[in-house]
């Protein structure tokens, strides 16, 4: 070891990354740090327990910043100012050692020393109903802890997460405040909705990602294979997450007092041509589609020429209208306040925290989200033997929001369609669609919602080794939604002076109020029992078993009103009572029972094997189909143990071999009662007298297959962990594969029977993959950095369907391909002559500078034809691969610098027509990405031959934007998701004032990012959503 850092050392002694860093860190430094005077050394040696050199250990007289380092031999010497005070200490730290604290006193000369650190294995993780050290798992789990979640400074938990862990897929298409993004663990499990989703647990108790305020979380643990998460059997196919919660613990009592302001602003929004480029662009469709009608067929070249001049001259007559800039705030402003106080000793403890959000959206009016959340957590040792525990959570949420969004049209409305008249009223905008007016005066949505629960835990440890655990966890839901559209009126023309108007808006037609009131109260009851035991000194035994019932019952009720004499009280009670209506809606029960059970074993640390047990019963399914059993098995040896690899210790100080095969299941399939037939209001047909009439009662109208049961899916993982060069590096490699049987697939019956096809237990699905998880962390003097990439793949295809296929939207799901593949035509540029029109096969009617589809097959080779049936084919995946994700940080004086970054290495994405098309909808602006990149008779051959898009057409509509190859491009990119910069003020300056930590820190988030999108489209965006955003984050924290 002494060679490896002697070598180590020399070879990056701070070099240009480090030379770098220190740069970075400098330019940065608020305040210049004052210099001792060289009055007295203090001198000693720094060595291993093998009495070896440390080389670069880091000596700092605690508390302030004075200090130094260890050169080649392990020798410091540190330069005070003046002698120091009796009980002062010095800390010596390096990494890969445990830290010590050392009193020099009086000596001038002091030998140190350090014992190898295995906090790194030691560290102790949540797995299902227990913890165990990383080092005893023969699972796959990844894990962040606080610092990670509450640096990236997201006001969700699945934001925050995005790029963090390998095999943990984050996907989002709009920023809108306080929605939560997409989690999949390990690809697709099922073909059901919602099914995919992850199983979250908080504190151990079932629960949702958006239940917890990021500030609150002391750790995120997602279990990935089967040896970690089939202890939670039907609930655990797609994956769990393990939320736990931060609590009091020993010591002095703390307050934290965390701000941050921040400004959002869209990342990128695409450019659409002027109104002279708009009616340009239209003339030019109609001549290709009419040529004998002229160029000028919708707009007189008169006026096109002279357009800007008639705008000044009356900008009513000749709009010329930014949307974007009417419907959109340049930015927007949230912030956020955190209070917690943590207090304890050895008896109890206690943790609370109250939050605030405010997060402002960027629509001009209407776009709130505020969340306030308070969290008690307290724990209460009321013998030596018995433990309890009492948590309580409370969430209220209020969000705002315009009746009607204009985010699927605000970006491709036409300049000249005006908005608002210069008096000062409603324009009609494009045939009455006005989204400035419904925005500003259309209504709004209210929502509230209103969240508490609680945790009540028990332990009693009757002997050594054995904990007994009873848990009760209440949880109550209760939402408020109030949707209350208000009738908005415009006027034909700006000469219209009247005060009213009997024309309205498309969005806005009636005044109408609908409210909504939904409950939901569950509550979870666990019993488990932890036994461990050390037989001998080699045998490490520990089992767990437990039971489990969870009940979980929502009712909703609607009523609405139509009947408003005016807009100005938005309650049921000021309508008419003629067009009142009142509804229940989203009535369900669920319930669940679970037994389940674990053992692990370990000789001497070296060879591991653990089992789980789960039996599930739930009540979606009939009762003879109601019960499953899921089991799990996997084994760990550390091979790092054995001699032959004792000359490796150098350099290898851990690696371990994990392997694991288990069944997980999925019960969450088609709602709560997918095995009954329902009945539904309706108008039955039936005979009165011989007249066939519809009779008003209540019909079946779906089938169903009384035996469903669980989707199940089994899991094959292997994996390899290592840690080298005492601690500084880390390795975790995983290779899995997934296969789902039973899948809930909707299978066909005859027509004649009238209902609709029921679902059945019939497909499958095969997933592979791997993940990879690198780090290096070390420190050059008072420098620290740490280094980690992750980056993961996995193909899921499907199994045996029931001999059928499904197309949707350009994506095929058919057996042996993989899901929701590309589907479509197979390109061979645009046709550039007549000849070439001439002997093409075509699929409609095609002309010169249309698409040219290549014919891979006819069903009557005399009368060759681009065909849907024959001709189209399996282009490509549509899913991101090569998931990436990394973070880099620094820490010098004071100053912490952090980058997280993430990405996707290969995807196959899809010029939209909403991204091309021009006027799309037959009005929508013209994409300015197209303008001098498309065929056109105004070009040249030479600009022709060269261009990138089809000629401007509404006659070959159907055949230029069928789904085809032409418009798949590469989809990869590479975000900067985060960037921080933090400064803490001394400690030694802040003790003077009774503060024990003040943090101040600047953060961007989502800024950079490098894409093959064109420009003005996010690589995560939706094409008619609301924006994803970038934002400038400052905050503050400060601890007493």
């Amino acid at each position: 070891m002494k060679n490896f850092d002697v070598k180590f050392r020399r070879k990056c002694n701070l070099g240009p990354f480090g030379s770098l860093c220190i740069f970075l860190a400098a330019i940065f430094l608020t305040s210049p740090l004052p210099v001792p005077a060289q009055e007295r050394n203090l001198e000693g040696i720094v060595k291993t327990a093998a009495g070896d050199p440390v080389v670069g250990a880091t000596i700092i007289v605690t508390g302030t910043q004075t200090g130094t380092s260890s050169d080649l031999s392990g020798n410091f010497s540190l330069n005070l100012k003046q002698p120091l005070p009796a009980n002062a200490t010095l800390t010596v730290s390096y990494i890969g050692y445990k830290t010590q604290t050392v009193t020099p006193e009086a000596k001038t000369f002091l030998e140190i020393t350090l014992e190898e650190e295995s906090a790194l294995l030691d560290d102790v993780v949540v797995v299902g109903y227990g913890t165990a050290r990383k080092k005893d798992l023969t699972g796959s789990l990844s894990s962040v802890n606080s610092q990670q979640i509450i640096a990236r400074q997201q006001p969700t938990i699945s934001s925050a997460l995005q790029g963090a862990m390998p095999g943990v897929t984050i996907t989002r298409t709009h920023s809108a405040p306080g929605e939560e993004a997409t989690i999949r663990v390990r690809g697709i499990t099922s073909m059901t909705d919602g099914a995919s989703d992850p199983y979250v647990l908080i504190d151990g108790v079932p629960g949702s990602i958006s239940d917890v305020n990021p500030n609150d979380v002391a750790s995120i643990t997602v279990l990935k294979d089967a040896a970690s998460a089939s202890i939670y059997g039907s609930q655990a196919a797609a994956g769990v997450i393990l939320i736990t919660t931060k609590r009091g613990g020993e010591g002095t009592t703390s307050v934290t007092y965390n701000y941050s302001l921040g400004l959002d602003y869209p990342t990128t929004l695409p450019d659409y041509t002027d109104a002279i480029g708009y009616m340009e662009a239209v003339n030019e469709l109609r001549y290709n589609d009419t040529p004998s009608g002229g160029w000028y067929q919708e707009y007189p070249r008169e006026t096109i020429e002279n357009y800007w001049q008639l705008n000044r001259e009356n900008p009513d007559l000749y709009p010329n209208v930014n949307w974007l800039d009417l419907l959109l705030k340049k930015h927007a402003v949230r912030q956020s306040h955190t209070l917690s106080v943590r207090s304890g000793n050895s008896k109890r403890s206690t943790a609370l925290s109250i939050g605030y959000d405010d997060i402002d959206g960027l629509f001009t009016k209407n776009l709130t989200w505020k969340r306030y959340t308070v969290r008690l957590n307290n724990d209460v040792r009321i013998f030596k033997w018995m433990h309890a525990a009492a948590d309580i959570s409370l969430r209220k949420t209020d969000e705002l929001d315009p009746a009607t969004s204009p985010s699927n049209q605000m970006r491709y409305i036409p300049p000249i369609y005006a908005a608002v008249w210069s008096n000062g009223h409603y324009a009609p905008g494009k045939d009455s669609n006005n989204k400035y007016a419904a925005l500003m005066d259309g209504g709004t949505k209210n929502r509230h919602s209103y969240y508490g629960s609680a945790r009540f835990q028990l332990d009693v440890t009757p002997l050594e080794g054995l904990t007994v655990t009873g848990i009760f966890a209440p949880k109550f839901t209760y939402r408020k939604n109030k949707n209350f559209t208000t009738q908005v009126p415009y006027w034909s023309s700006p000469d219209d002076l009247s005060s009213t108007s009997s024309n309205y808006i498309s969005d806005a037609t009636v005044t109408e109020l609908t409210e909504q009131r939904n409950d939901t109260f569950s509550h979870t009851t666990q019993f488990y029992a932890n036994y461990q035991k050390t037989f001998g000194q080699n045998h490490n035994f520990s089992a767990m078993i437990g039971y489990e019932n969870y009940w979980y019952e929502e009712e909703g009720l609607q009523a609405s009103n139509s009947s408003f004499p005016h807009s100005l009280i938005p309650y049921l009670s000021a309508g008419g009572t003629d067009a009142v209506t009142a509804e229940s809606n989203n009535v369900y029960e669920l319930a669940r029972r679970s037994y389940f059970g674990r053992v692990m074993y370990n000789y001497a640390n070296k060879y591991y094997v653990q089992g789980n047990i789960r039996r599930d019963g739930s009540s979606r399914f009939a009762p003879d189909h109601r019960w499953g059993t899921f089991l799990s098995a996997s084994a760990g040896w550390v091979f790092t143990q054995e001699k032959f690899l004792a000359g490796a210790k150098n350099w290898l100080d851990f690696g371990k071999l994990r392997v694991s095969y288990g069944q997980l299941g999925n019960e969450r399939i088609q709602g709560y009662y997918p095995y009954q037939a329902t009945l539904t209001p309706a108008y039955g047909v039936g005979y009165v007298g011989n007249n066939v009439t519809a009779i008003p009662g209540y019909s079946q109208t779906a089938a169903v297959i009384s035996d469903l049961t669980w989707e199940t899916t089994t899991t094959y993982d292997i994996g390899l962990d290592l840690t080298m060069f005492r601690n500084r590096l880390t390795l975790t490699g995983d290779y899995y594969y997934k296969r789902t049987d039973d899948m809930l697939l909707t299978v066909p019956i005859a027509p004649i029977i009238g209902l609709t096809d029921p679902y059945d237990n019939v497909g499958t699905m095969n997933t592979r993959g791997w993940e990879l998880t690198l780090g290096w962390r070390d420190r050059i003097g008072e420098l620290e950095y740490s280094v980690s990439f992750n980056i993961s793949d996995d193909v899921s295809t499907m199994g045996y369907i029931g001999n059928r296929e499904i197309i949707s939207d350009g994506k095929i799901i058919r057996e042996g391909v993989e899901y929701n593949s590309w589907y479509g035509f197979v390109s061979n540029g645009l046709f550039q002559t007549q000849d070439e029109l001439n002997g093409a096969a075509k699929y409609g009617n095609e002309q010169i500078g249309d698409i040219r589809y290549k014919n891979l097959a006819d069903a009557d080779p005399e009368s060759p034809l681009i065909n849907n049936e024959y001709d189209r084919t399996v282009l490509g995946s549509s899913l991101p691969h090569f998931n990436y994700g990394g973070n880099i940080s620094l820490a010098w004086k004071g100053i912490d610098f952090s980058l997280d970054f993430q990405g996707v290495g290969k995807r196959n994405s899809y010029l939209s027509t909403a991204m091309v098309q021009p006027l799309r909808s037959q009005w929508y602006n013209i994409p300015e990405i197209i303008v001098g990149n498309s065929w056109s008779r105004k070009n040249t051959i030479e600009q022709n031959m060269k261009a990138r898009y089809p000629r401007y057409s509404w006659n070959s509509n159907d055949s230029n934007y069928a789904y085809s190859d032409f418009w798949l491009f590469d989809g990869s990119y590479f975000r900067v998701k985060n960037i921080t910069l933090g400064y803490s003020l001394p400690e030694k300056w802040m003790k003077k004032v009774w503060i024990k930590n003040l943090r101040f820190a600047a953060t961007l988030t989502d800024f950079f990012t490098i894409s093959h999108f064109p420009k003005g489209w996010d690589p995560e965006g939706g094409v008619t959503s609301y924006p994803i955003t970038k934002s400038v984050i400052f905050s503050a924290s400060i601890t007493f």
